[in-house]
């Protein structure tokens, strides 16, 4: 990869801010996507291609409207997720089994959560603007809901209740990185 920077530095003019920036693109695009075959072999391996899909759909759109933990090392970043979303496929599902009310009133605090709290890193050290901390609350709100009309309209069905659960995690995660972000401004305040 240096190379490849190098001589993108030296023919295209790119500052070494600009390199800096195009290697973290490039390492997380790397990483991210390298992550995502090792999740798509494994739960292809156990059957439940499919159920993961349905888990990082609304991973994927919740996350990136609202944010969340992040870890500073690939492993450990591999490992959470890998946690996070067999827990989601393959977990809860089959040992918590709620009734669509239970379902429903669930989705209902997720929607309030992610849209009081959210959007919210750990990593972002100034906050975002206010017109995409509306927007990034209004569109998690919505993803969360338009997972409730098609709970409501195909009722609870195994992809879906991985939805569901997915988004139940996320608000949890979304919650954890509210309590420590607190924590760690209280400390460095101190």
């Amino acid at each position: 990869m240096e190379f490849l920077m190098q001589k993108a530095k030296t023919e295209c003019g790119f500052s070494d801010y600009q390199i800096k920036l195009i290697r973290y693109a490039l390492t997380a695009l790397i990483y991210d996507v390298s992550k995502l075959i090792l999740f798509v072999i494994f739960f292809s391996y156990i059957g439940k291609l499919l159920h993961l899909f349905f888990a990082l759909i609304p991973l994927i759109c919740l996350r990136t409207k609202t944010g969340g933990i992040h870890f500073h090392s690939y492993l450990s970043c591999l490992v959470v997720s890998f946690g996070y979303l067999y827990g989601a496929v393959v977990i809860l599902p089959n040992y918590m089994k709620p009734n669509s009310l239970m379902i429903f009133l669930l989705l209902l605090i997720c929607a309030i959560v992610n849209y009081t709290i959210g959007p919210n890193s750990l990593t972002r050290k100034t906050p975002a603007d206010i017109a995409f901390v509306k927007k990034a609350k209004l569109e998690s709100f919505q993803v969360i809901l338009i997972l409730a009309i098609a709970l409501f309209i195909f009722s609870v069905n195994q992809y879906l209740i991985v939805s569901f659960w997915t988004v139940v995690l996320h608000t949890i995660q979304l919650s954890l990185t509210k309590i420590l972000k607190e924590v760690k401004n209280h400390e460095s305040n101190r």
